[in-house]
This record gives C-alpha cells, structure tokens and sequence, in this order.
C-alpha cells in the first residue's frame, strides 16, 4: 500500500506591521485661552498707552486755560483797587514816578505801588483806605507772595509778577506794550506773561484790555 500524500506546508505568515507613531497631541484649552487672555491685555495696554497720550496735552491746555481766566479775574480786581484809589483821590497811585511823568515805565505789581492800594502806604494813601484784597498765596508761587526783601509781590497763577502802566498825564490813554507807539484808551492796563512766562511772547499773554 503507497503512503498518502503529505499535506500541503501552510502559508507563510503574514510580514508584521510597522509601528504606528503616536499621533500629534494639539494646543490645551487653558493654553489657548491663556494666548486669547494676553492679547487682549496687550491691546488694552495699548489703547490706554494712546489716551494717556492724548490726554496729557489736553489737559495741559486746559490747565493753562483755568490759569488764565484767574489772572483775568485778579488783573480785574486789581484794575478795580486803581479806579476806586483815584475816585478817592483824584488822581491814580504812583509810588515811583510822579505824576504827570514817564507813562513810558512800567510798574511791576509789587511794593510801592501795592502798599499804597492795600492801605500800608500812609503817605500815598493818608486815609489808609484798603482799596484792594491781595490773593491769597500759593504754595509761595502765585498769589500774593511776600519776596526777600519784604515786598508783597502779586503774582499770577503761572507764578509771575503782574505788570502794569498808568495814565499819569490824564491824557486817557497808556502805551500799548505789544505794539510800540501804539496807544491803549485805558487809565490803567496790566498784564500777565503766560503759561510761557515770557512778557515779550504776546500770543498767550493775558492782557487786562482784550477778553
């Protein structure tokens, strides 16, 4: 009897699989969110950072433009303690330059003739009528400021001397100090330097004459 017929060899097995690389893991949520978080905070910053900007010469402008309605209102007072002394006397203050004389010089807000208008002056003033309240002082820079030599110095809220020029000749008119040989139909004009504090600067000098 032959021998049977060996069974056929099994297939081959199958070649293995190569691995599979893990898959690429995305941004978290709280990373994603803390991204969103910062540009928002970025862009706040510089929105605040542009109106600051703005702000700053705004405001300024504003400031000064406070300051000089003030020394409108005290050159007024002042102009008002000038008119009231020559009611009383008929004639204006003059603690410098005698009357009738030099309309040319100016006066400085200042000593003589503030003496004279606030009562202290008995000579200038024998009824020791107070004509004028000076402003209270400052932080020692505006106001009514007493100087080294003791003088009482009224200074506007830029903190600079008030300057002034008076009709002395009673002629109804004083020079006008912006423009040379020009005259002003005022017994009394003062003026203020400015935010600038330079008297010679005229565009933002307050002026007693013009509103």
């Amino acid at each position: 009897m032959s021998d049977p017929t060996p069974p056929p060899a099994p297939p081959p097995a199958p070649a293995p699989m190569p691995p599979i690389p893990p898959a690429k893991q995305g941004m978290s949520t709280g990373c994603i969110v803390g991204l969103v978080v910062g540009a928002v905070v970025l862009f706040c910053v510089i929105i605040i950072a542009v109106l600051a900007a703005l702000a700053v010469p705004t405001f300024a402008r504003v400031t000064a433009r406070a300051k000089a309605v003030q020394a409108m209102a005290q050159m007024q007072n002042l102009k008002l303690a000038v008119r009231a002394y020559q009611v009383e006397y008929s004639k204006l203050p003059s603690a410098t330059v005698p009357e009738g004389k030099d309309e040319q010089q100016m006066v400085e807000a200042k000593g003589g003739i503030i003496d004279i208008l606030t009562g202290k002056d008995h000579d200038k003033n024998p009824r020791q009528v107070p004509f004028y309240e000076p402003p209270p002082p400052k932080a020692g820079k505006s106001g009514g400021v007493t100087n080294a030599a003791g003088e009482l110095e009224i200074r506007d809220p830029f903190g600079h001397l008030y300057r002034m020029y008076f009709d002395w000749n009673g002629d109804g008119q004083v020079p006008d100090p912006q423009h040379p040989g020009a005259t002003i139909d005022e017994p009394v004009i003062i003026y203020s330097a400015g935010p600038d504090g330079d008297y010679d600067t005229w565009k933002d000098n307050v002026k007693s004459w013009e509103p």
